[in-house]
């Protein structure tokens, strides 16, 4: 039987959010608006992977981050950002990685794979 890694993708903006997705085609996704609702679904879905935007409203990503790590200490989160002054908060609340907006297809394919192993 063949698994299909779950990734959850935290980001507030659309269009990236939606562009991240059609990425990921080939892993089943599930895409939040913010931090809160990252927390929810990471909840009921137990992804393999998070890739968690620092910047959200309602709940940023290092909270959400903190949150999902209380909930399950194995959480994989990788942050994805594009302002790098919030990068050390993230890896303290928990964040194995940063990622630099923009990424490209390929390498963001190859995040999910190496870290879904």
């Amino acid at each position: 039987m063949i698994t299909i890694s779950k990734v959850l993708i935290a980001d507030d903006n659309d269009d990236l959010r939606k562009l991240y997705v059609l990425m990921l085609s080939e892993f089943k996704v599930f895409g939040a608006i913010n931090g809160q609702e990252a927390v929810d679904l990471y909840k009921n879905h137990r992804p393999n992977l998070v890739l968690m935007d620092i910047l959200m409203p309602e709940k940023d990503g290092i909270e959400a981050t903190k949150e999902i790590l209380e909930f399950d200490p194995e959480a994989t989160i990788i942050a994805i950002t594009a302002y790098s002054s919030k990068t050390k908060e993230i890896i303290q609340a928990g964040a194995k990685d940063v990622v630099k907006k923009p990424i490209r297809k390929h390498d963001l394919i190859d995040l999910v794979e190496k870290n879904t192993k």
